[in-house]
């Protein structure tokens, strides 16, 4: 019985491509962005080829048009590029902010001092950080959890009327 499975799976395998239904995209993970720390998403279907420093705006607005007239997934792939765009330049900016502020920081001990006040000044350092950032932090995880879910909806509302159609 396991002979006749596995001939039956290898039968199948010869004919994958034609089960398969969808193009095959890939995508590819750069090396990380040395001020955001972020690994980018190269996309092989992208729809724009500025760099992620640069803004992810279509030259309309979405919302100009009626949800018969776009193309879902072209909103789908604005969404994703403008959502990558938006991490880039939260964690560029905020890891900006905090290397000068840990620099000033070690900048005023003493040349000769020894390492545990190093130590003292960074930890008092990292503590006060995560408090000042708390408010934008939070405003951070807001506008994320919203543009994702704005993502996800216009990824179902493109599935729902491709399963529509077909």
């Amino acid at each position: 019985m396991p002979q006749r499975l596995s001939r039956a799976l290898a039968h199948l395998s010869a004919y994958k491509r034609l089960i398969h239904t969808s193009r095959p995209s890939f995508n590819f993970i750069g090396l990380p962005d040395p001020t955001s720390n972020l690994r980018p998403i190269i996309y092989t279907t992208a729809i724009s080829s500025s760099s992620p420093s640069e803004s992810k705006q279509h030259p309309y607005s979405l919302r100009e048009f009626s949800d018969d007239t776009v193309d879902h997934e072209l909103r789908w792939k604005l969404h994703r590029e403008q959502l990558d765009a938006f991490n880039h330049a939260y964690w560029a900016e905020s890891n900006t902010r905090f290397e000068a502020a840990k620099s000033s920081v070690l900048a005023a001990l003493p040349p000769n001092a020894p390492t545990e006040a190093h130590e003292h000044a960074l930890s008092d350092f990292y503590k006060k950080w995560v408090v000042q950032e708390r408010v934008r932090q939070d405003e951070y995880a807001v506008e994320l959890r919203k543009r994702t879910s704005r993502i996800s909806r216009s990824l179902l509302k493109w599935d729902f009327k491709g399963q529509r159609k077909g």
